[in-house]
């Protein structure tokens, strides 16, 4: 199965084909760059929380 079919170029106007898939891979070019572009930026924006453990201090004296 192709997924792009090439126009004959003895066809009269196979130029405005050529013409349409520039336009096409222009604008998936340009969207998956916008696309990378917003999955970069949030991921920089995505602060990482650490949470530190506190440890209840333990008297050595004994409870009497």
């Amino acid at each position: 199965m192709d997924f792009f079919t090439m126009p004959d170029p003895s066809e009269t106007n196979f130029a405005y084909a050529y013409i349409v898939l520039i336009f096409v891979f222009l604008f998936a070019s340009l969207t998956v760059r916008k696309l990378k572009k917003a999955n970069k930026k949030t991921e920089e924006s995505q602060e990482i929380k650490a949470y530190e453990m506190e440890v209840p201090e333990q008297n050595d004296k004994k409870q009497q």
